[in-house]
């Protein structure tokens, strides 16, 4: 697509909006790329969350599948603080085109999984998925602010509606990669149904089925990167690489100081724990339950079906989400969030390991529909804090929940089942509480009175710093204490 159509997104002042208040074209193109982006996404991760929500199984010798998991993540926290100059460098589209080849690189590195294969393909996905959900965040944040007048919706509602819409697409990717991982794994499995959960037949799948798997998620990897590139436009940059004289300074350093003052921002830090315990409870529902409730109860080739109930849910939730947030307030979902993760796992604290074909169905609907809340608020509440920083707050954002997989995977190949449960207990207590104290600060700061701005273009972020639309300004909560 010509990045002209962009362009009409994002340099549409606001004369030209009262000129011709029914144009609907800027709103079709804002549109496009924020399906189109979602379907790219779903794409991608049909192959890694197939992937993820096995390595526990597949590749339990040595611990190899979760060790491998966890330093992917490790990576992940450690590329947040280059991911601003890369996405800045590169810009969102192009960012987004390279992590999907390193996706691809490191489901081909599947088809014959050993330390030196998985390890390096891990840390290089890791460094990798920094610059794609950070690409993936600012780019709907920009396209969000700027059409927000045009649309006659306050930013703040389209990021949510954004971000759901996304996040229906990234849960309904949990669907086809684990059908296919599920039905292709049910030939090749032997024994099923263990009662004292002690079946471990995954390590005696036969390589064929692996590299028929593999196979498939190679071909929705491809999917993913044609996608993004017949629909998703290169989003307009104020400091083109090869115009800028000092590189450094614009591309690397100041991102990087950028960064470093988002992560000191007290906001930020309470917020993390929200990025925090959605690291957490996903990895808990991919590493330990999968491995010590499904996998060893009743049978590998369950453990798609299962995640499937779970992307369903969560799918439903995310877009149920975006039309919510727009009459019930996020504290509401947030603490119904909280609620429903620790009722779930005093539950399995107290429940006997058996094995249970209800527990595996009936379990991922309430933690889906959590997981929906901790991603689609989580992540709409970061562009609403931070709009005029989107860059270093959704990379720091990032690290934060990488840092929630990388606690959690170490858990689970570590810590007994009751520590691991205690743990993610204690982290949802504690981020709900600091959410509703950011959630009260904002409130009461947005209360005071705002000096007025001389203004004449939507403004966006420190990727676009021109004049800021006459429409009502953002609440700028990047600089409060």
């Amino acid at each position: 697509m010509a990045n002209s159509d962009a362009s009409d997104v994002l340099k549409i002042s606001t004369k030209e909006v009262a000129a011709n208040p029914c144009s609907r074209g800027p709103g079709r193109t804002a549109y496009k790329n924020v399906f189109g982006l979602s379907v790219s996404v779903m794409l991608l991760f049909c192959a890694f969350q197939g992937l993820q929500s096995l390595q526990s199984s597949i590749n339990s010798s040595g611990g190899l599948g979760l060790v491998s998991l966890a330093i992917l993540y490790v990576f992940f926290v450690i590329a947040g603080f280059v991911t601003p100059g890369i996405v800045k460098i590169l810009g969102t589209k192009y960012a987004l085109m390279g992590g999907m080849v390193c996706h691809f690189i490191y489901v081909a590195s599947n088809y014959y999984s050993d330390w030196y294969t998985l390890i390096p393909s891990s840390i290089l996905l890791g460094f990798a998925s920094g610059p794609i959900w950070a690409a993936v965040s600012v780019h709907l944040t920009e396209i969000a602010v700027k059409v927000a007048p045009i649309l006659k919706e306050t930013h703040q509602n389209l990021i949510g509606q954004f971000t759901g819409i996304l996040f229906l697409f990234f849960q309904l990717s949990q669907i086809p990669g684990n059908l296919a991982s599920s039905l292709i794994l049910l030939y090749s499995e032997s024994n099923v149904t263990s009662e004292n959960c002690t079946n471990f037949s995954a390590t005696m799948i036969e390589h064929n089925y692996i590299y028929i798997l593999i196979s498939v998620f190679l071909l929705f990897d491809i999917a993913a990167i044609v996608t993004l590139a017949l629909t998703v436009d290169q989003l307009p940059r104020e400091t083109p690489f090869r115009l800028t004289k000092n590189k450094f300074q614009v591309f690397l350093l100041t991102p990087l100081i950028d960064t470093f003052k988002v992560l000191v921002n007290w906001k930020m830090f309470f917020v993390g724990f929200m990025f925090i315990m959605a690291g957490l409870e996903q990895s808990f529902i991919f590493g330990t339950f999968t491995q010590k409730y499904v996998s060893e109860c009743v049978g590998v080739s369950r453990v798609g079906f299962m995640i499937i109930v779970l992307g369903l849910t969560s799918a439903a939730m995310s877009a149920l989400l975006s039309r919510l947030l727009k009459y019930v307030p996020r504290f509401v979902f947030v603490i119904a969030a909280g609620l429903i993760n620790s009722g779930l796992l005093i539950f399995l604290v107290t429940w006997k390991q058996t094995a249970s074909y209800l527990l595996i169905f009936l379990f991922p609907i309430g933690w889906g529909i959590a997981d929906a809340i901790w991603n689609t608020i989580s992540s709409s509440f970061v562009g609403i804090l931070f709009p005029r920083n989107s860059d270093p707050a959704y990379s720091i954002a990032r690290m934060w929940l990488a840092l929630g997989f990388v606690i959690g995977f170490i858990a689970a190949n570590f810590g007994d089942i009751a520590a691991r449960v205690y743990l993610l207990l204690a982290v949802a207590v504690v981020t709900v509480v600091l959410y509703l104290v950011v959630e009260v600060m904002v409130y009461l700061q947005s209360k005071r009175p705002q000096p007025p701005l001389a203004v004449d273009e939507i403004n966006l972020t420190e990727l676009d710093r021109s004049p800021v639309s006459s429409s009502p300004e953002p609440l700028n909560t990047d600089d409060a204490v």
